[in-house]
């Protein structure tokens, strides 16, 4: 029953659409549709840019590259052993903390 109700309804509005019928839709009701959802994306995407990183990261200026360079690899601590800085870029595996914990070969 809800069948013929479905397909007298489709019959009275032939310019709808009908739900689970994909190859039904004519592209005249889907690309404005589809356009309009890309276009609003990408202006979600470049006002997040725009609001929130509109600032250069402070490690990228060459005053912080120079210090960086001056410290080297590893950190020299007051009263703690030294530990190595970024130990992600240079691949030091997590049980490794600082240069004491490396076992001679």
């Amino acid at each position: 029953m809800a069948k013929a109700q479905i397909e007298r309804w489709a019959a009275e509005h032939p310019s709808a659409p009908r739900v689970g019928r994909f190859f039904e839709v004519p592209l005249s009701y889907v690309v404005p549709r589809v356009a309009a959802g890309i276009a609003a994306a990408g202006a979600l995407w470049y006002l997040n840019g725009a609001i929130f990183w509109n600032y250069k990261p402070e490690s990228l200026s060459p005053e912080f590259v120079e210090e960086k360079k001056k410290i080297g690899d590893v950190a020299q601590r007051m009263n703690a052993p030294p530990v190595y800085l970024n130990p992600f870029s240079q691949r030091i595996p997590g049980s490794i903390l600082g240069p004491e914990d490396v076992k001679d070969a």
